[in-house]
């Protein structure tokens, strides 16, 4: 009788194992954007019941006040008049596109009240010019006024799909360390929803660029690719400064003989960018990017606020200088680097050792803002991809809980004691990861990095059987030898 075939049963494993695993951080990527572009323009009048009201946050104002200024050529005005941007100029070339336009756009105030009384219908006057409010009510003589700044239509998108690129460089760093498929997926949904406080809440897209060129710039240094890594590097410190801490654990890979260029090229980006605005006005820019003004009172007193200098002001206005303090960061990301050397064959715990380098921002910052936490969080959870099932979901949930704590409004010691806590049992979570066993979608036909052949491995018995048999084929040849003599 004929056999018969059977029948397979459906599962749901093979259709997910086969979708590429890059098309992951791209669908997040797509909701991520989406869902942005709906909070900025509907959040507030669905939600907060501001008809009409867009929410935009200030800090994303602020870098792109600074792309316009440079755009137009006004390099004095990047870093002059209290404009907040403290960030090197590498961000704004990335805004240019956008800046370009501010010429062109205008603000649309819509009147809803006028002497304390609603109006029927919303009186609509328009502002030219770059004339960007901060706000998203604004009161004048009794009367209350809605701004929709043109600028958001194109900004808001665009910064978002700038911010996105941290979703792939994470997947990348996943995909290096040989995380299953199943985990980036759920890698890339969490990863998603942190960086929502970075981009979405407070308008630091430099953030998550940063972070991005700066985890590339790891996989490179993993691969050997000392030279890319280094610009990588480069680019992203110009970018932002806070993945400067990264440098001595790139050092660590490559060894004492590439320091030297790895300084220099991850130095020659942000130095060349900053040569313009320092000749246009060098109080200014120098003020800004060493002594780092920040506000304890607008956001979040550390430990180490009173260890600051203070810069002046009163109230909200009080600010105190932020740069000083961080030179503790950086002693101690060194600390880190000389440290990783011990594990230059083992990838996992050199990119552990990153999230340790840029976690400490959490620990000896003078004052803290929510998004923060947003670096060590993101790359601390691609290492526990690769841990036990209980360690990754607890990270997971680490991860978001930290994410969430972080917005709250608490006074000084319970906040900073709530998001240390988070971050440090991430790193505790995430250490010394076990081996997973890959998917087959996941293995890399590169080397893993320093990890040196060994030998194939000979079982006792085997060791000694070979002397054996190479008496016996020694006798056997001898046997033959006295054979073919008597023959002749």
């Amino acid at each position: 009788m004929p056999s018969r075939t059977p029948q397979k049963r459906f599962t749901s494993a093979p259709l997910i194992e086969r979708v590429p695993a890059q098309v992951w951080p791209g669908l997040t990527s797509l909701a991520f954007v989406i869902l942005g572009t709906a909070y900025f323009f509907r959040w507030g009048s669905i939600v907060q019941h501001h008809p009409s009201s867009w929410i935009s946050p200030d800090d994303l104002w602020i870098t792109y006040g600074a792309a316009v200024a440079l755009v137009h050529g006004h390099l004095g005005a990047i870093y002059g008049g209290n404009s907040g941007f403290l960030a090197f100029p590498g961000f704004l070339l990335l805004l240019l596109p956008v800046a370009a336009l501010s010429s062109s756009l205008q603000t649309t105030l819509l009147q809803i009240t006028k002497n304390h009384h609603p109006l029927a219908q919303p009186l609509v006057l328009t502002v030219h010019g770059s004339a960007i409010p901060h706000t998203e009510v604004l009161t004048s003589g009794g009367s209350q006024y809605i701004p929709q700044p043109e600028a958001l239509v194109y900004l808001a998108p665009f910064v978002l799909l700038l911010s996105c690129t941290a979703l792939f460089a994470c997947d990348a760093l996943a995909e290096r360390l040989d995380v299953p498929v199943r985990r980036r997926m759920v890698l890339c949904l969490v990863e998603g929803v942190a960086l929502w406080n970075v981009s979405v809440l407070w308008g630091h897209p430099e953030d998550a660029v940063a972070v991005a060129l700066a985890l590339f710039a790891v996989i490179f240094a993993l691969d050997e690719r000392f030279t890319g890594a280094g610009w990588l590097a480069g680019a992203a410190v110009a970018v932002q400064p806070l993945v400067i801490v990264l440098l001595p654990i790139l050092i660590a890979i490559g060894g004492r003989q590439r320091a030297l260029s790895l300084v220099l090229r991850a130095a020659a980006p942000a130095a060349a960018l900053t040569i313009a605005p320092l000749a246009s006005d060098v109080h200014a820019t120098v003020h800004a990017l060493v002594s780092q003004p920040a506000y304890p009172v607008r956001n979040h007193r550390t430990p180490w606020t009173a260890l600051a200098p203070s810069l002046g002001g009163k109230g909200v206005n009080a600010t105190v200088g932020g740069g000083p303090v961080r030179i503790a960061a950086l002693a101690l990301a060194v600390a880190v680097g000389v440290w990783a050397r011990r594990w230059r064959g083992n990838p996992a715990m050199l990119v552990w050792a990153v999230a340790l380098a840029l976690g400490l921002r959490c620990y000896t910052e003078s004052v803290m803002t929510a998004y923060y936490v947003w670096p060590v969080l993101a790359v601390g959870v691609v290492v526990a991809a690769r841990a036990t099932a209980w360690r990754f979901g607890t990270s997971i949930v680490v991860v978001v809980l930290t994410t969430v704590v972080a917005q709250w409004h608490l006074s000084e010691w319970p906040w900073w004691i709530l998001n240390v806590v988070g971050v440090t049992a991430l790193l505790v979570l995430s250490a010394r990861p076990e081996e997973v066993e890959p998917d087959r979608n996941t293995q890399s036909s590169r080397p893993r990095a320093f990890a040196p052949k060994s030998p194939p491995r000979t079982s006792p018995s085997q060791k000694d059987s070979t002397p054996h048999k190479k008496a016996n084929a020694n006798a056997k040849a001898a046997r033959v030898d006295t054979k073919r003599s008597g023959q002749r």
